[in-house]
């Protein structure tokens, strides 16, 4: 085993060295931890408070009062808001996935004139800010007489390039010689899809789907601007609300915090379910 003299004549192996850096690494990771969890924790503390005590130096949040959950969830319509953003979210998860995995298939196995070109503009598509897209996406679906409804939330969000480019980069890892004993077998190119190419991408496919969601549940300027009245309207704009209604007044903090876990909590679930395939999606090499 490789060894190391140290500056005071002390030989040490690599792995007591390793085991000195241990103990600085675990230092750095929980500062790193401390810096991530601490706005939520202050959210969740804040949530629990009576505004009387938001700016009280020794507030304490135990006993907690559900005062603002309460409030909040019955405020302003949040239940319907939170369906809305449920549907919505479900569904361009799914349907941008979906669509991800056929087009990234395609370039990645499929041989037609223009592949490359077309690859290439999908790749350009990721240059584009979204918020180019807001006026002529608004026109189209008011052409159609659709805003205000849940297809104009949706359909704007069943592609994305950034899916499809990650998606395709994961599968150009998998041996083409496992198309080819298939296709001897018999087996056509959907069956091919479904039987090899999906079931060996799974942890990539697990990335995609959680930014959709993630992104989706997040989104707030085009629920904002494609839907009028409340009955169409997301939990993004609903916590806004919970400050709108208190214009004039000091605001209600522990209500706006109490609204905020609320939306936070689809987002803890998903990451919970994903997060096993995460990590190994993100290392397997997708970038290869």
């Amino acid at each position: 085993m490789a060894t190391i003299e140290s500056a005071a004549g002390v030989v040490v192996t690599p792995s007591e060295r390793g085991g000195m850096r241990a103990p600085l690494r675990v230092l750095f990771l929980g500062f790193l931890a401390l810096v991530v969890l601490y706005p939520l924790w202050e959210i969740a503390r804040i949530s629990f408070l009576n505004p009387v005590e938001v700016n009280a130096a020794d507030a304490r949040f135990w006993p907690p009062t559900f005062r603002a959950y309460v409030e909040a969830w019955t405020g302003v319509s949040f239940p319907r808001y939170f369906i809305n953003s449920v549907v919505v979210t479900l569904a361009v998860t799914l349907g941008s996935t979906v669509t991800a995995i056929l087009a990234a298939y395609a370039f990645a196995r499929a041989e037609f004139r223009g592949r490359d070109l077309l690859f290439l503009a999908v790749i350009g598509t990721l240059m584009i800010p979204n918020h180019i897209t807001l006026i002529p996406n608004y026109l189209t679906f008011a052409r159609f007489n659709l805003l205000n409804t849940f297809v104009c939330l949706i359909v704007p969000f069943l592609a994305s390039g950034f899916s499809v480019f990650f998606l395709r980069q994961h599968m150009l890892t998998i041996p083409r010689a496992l198309d080819e004993s298939a296709r001897m077998d018999g087996a056509s190119t959907g069956m091919i899809l479904r039987t090899i190419i999906v079931p060996l991408s799974w942890p990539a496919i697990a990335v995609v789907a959680l930014f959709a969601f993630m992104g989706q549940w997040n989104e707030f300027i085009w629920p904002l601007l494609a839907t009028t009245s409340d009955d169409m309207r997301t939990i993004q704009i609903g916590l806004r609300y919970l400050l709108r209604d208190q214009e004039g007044a000091l605001p209600d903090w522990p209500l706006v915090m109490a609204g905020t876990m609320i939306t936070l909590v689809p987002l803890l679930i998903a990451y919970a379910v994903a997060e096993r395939h995460l990590i190994r999606g993100i290392t397997m090499g997708s970038f290869r």
